[in-house]
């Protein structure tokens, strides 16, 4: 079926925001009581909720506690050292010009997610934006991907989701939505060819192939 509306991951996908979220994430192990995460530990905490990651590393007590910390210090930093990725606004711009919707579909949360999509130019693009906060489960639950195709008015089949981690892959293939994984640097060719993308690209312009 004819692709009618794209959806994009956030972080890694659209916009490199690592060294902000490892500022945040080392003055939360701080203020926790954590030893300081290294650099893989970090990017393995892009993608996932933070209650999730956090549960992970150190168990569900503390997650709550070690969010609501985190997310302070990111209110401070949440554009510290953000930039948009190459090619993005001009992917962006070129399927608004054929016409189709777009979405962003993240756990991050939305408040954040917005603010970050104003600051680059990009909010006007987006038709809907779904993140954490906003009452839904995080990716790979396809409950952010199914709210945000009812808004559009798209079925699933004639939508394309696009993003750097298994997570973005997995949400998509519950939504029976297409999977498009970015090449990007918070999951590894093998990680990505375990989930089975049905597309592979090595940069985000070459989306624009495929719709």
């Amino acid at each position: 079926m004819t692709i009618r509306a794209v959806l994009f991951d956030h972080d890694g996908t659209l916009v490199d925001s690592y060294e902000g979220i490892a500022l945040c994430m080392a003055l939360t192990c701080r203020d926790i009581g954590q030893p300081e995460m290294s650099d893989e530990e970090v990017r393995a905490s892009i993608g996932p909720s933070l209650e999730d990651r956090f549960t992970q590393l150190w168990g569900a007590e503390v997650s709550k506690r070690a969010a609501r910390i985190y997310r302070s210090h990111y209110e401070t930093h949440f554009l510290s050292g953000t930039r948009i990725l190459p090619g993005v606004k001009e992917t962006l711009d070129a399927i608004a010009e054929k016409g189709l919707p777009i979405a962003c579909v993240t756990n991050k949360t939305w408040g954040y997610c917005v603010r970050q999509l104003e600051h680059f130019g990009l909010m006007e693009r987006m038709a809907v934006v779904m993140g954490a906060k906003q009452g839904l489960p995080p990716k790979p639950d396809p409950a952010m991907l199914n709210a945000a195709l009812k808004k559009l008015g798209i079925e699933p089949e004639a939508a394309m989701m696009v993003g750097d981690t298994p997570i973005d892959i997995n949400a998509a293939r519950a939504a029976g939505v297409r999977s498009c994984a970015v090449a990007g640097d918070f999951a590894t060719r093998e990680e990505m060819d375990q989930v089975r993308p049905d597309i592979y690209i090595d940069q985000i312009s070459k989306v624009i192939d495929f719709i």
